[in-house]
């Protein structure tokens, strides 16, 4: 059994949103920090941050009136201000780690966030419908070997003659169009290596739309 104690990061998203946001995402970390008393010291103080946010909305307020200099120093201002930012959550990071138990609770007091992760499922093969009508999308998995992909696809899987196969393709997804609407098909998959194509996979059915 693993017990090494997970390590939490934590996210603060003030990238490539609008400076209002900005400002109130601040505001309430800000507001969560002041006096909260798992963060005695933060890097850089709170009021350090601020004067740092109030330069930016007087910079910004300036900057309406068109001048060139000024929308310049806005950009400095916030490059400035995020800066900070960056090094506060490295700081209340630091600080929530120092117990794996209560790490999550420590960083949701700061106004910041914990990164999730989501686990990457395993690839399968499924052929789904699209908002076309008559066409549908299929997917199969691949490997490192893999070099192109091909479908084929029937009505009448009991006779090999009647599949009909797509073109080779290095993505292991394919649109497959011009089906009758309303019929059921069967699909399968196959992958061409350094050695060759391999077999053809089990065959799946789905009804097209």
């Amino acid at each position: 059994m693993n017990t090494t104690p997970r390590i939490v990061r934590v996210v603060c998203k003030l990238t490539r949103i609008p400076m209002a946001e900005v400002i109130t995402t601040v505001d309430s970390i800000l507001l969560k920090m002041t006096a909260n008393p798992k963060f005695p010291d933060p890097e850089p103080s709170l009021p350090v941050i601020r004067r740092q946010r109030l330069q930016l909305i007087n910079i910004v307020a300036k900057a309406k009136d068109g001048a060139t200099a000024d929308k310049a120093a806005v950009k400095v201002k916030l490059r400035r201000l995020l800066l900070s930012m960056t090094t506060l959550k490295a700081y209340v990071q630091t600080i929530a780690n120092a117990d794996a138990a209560t790490a999550e609770q420590v960083v949701e007091s700061s106004g910041l966030t914990v990164q999730r992760f989501t686990p990457r499922q395993k690839r399968t093969f499924g052929v789904t419908n699209t908002t076309a009508r008559g066409t549908v999308k299929a997917v199969c998995p691949r490997t490192k070997k893999d070099v192109m992909f091909l479908f084929s696809y029937t009505t009448t899987p009991e006779n090999e003659a009647s599949y009909v196969k797509t073109e080779p393709s290095p993505a292991a997804t394919a649109i497959i169009s011009g089906l009758k609407s309303r019929e059921r098909y069967y699909f399968r998959w196959a992958t061409i290596t350094a050695k060759g194509q391999t077999a053809w996979s089990q065959v799946m059915d789905t009804v097209v739309q």
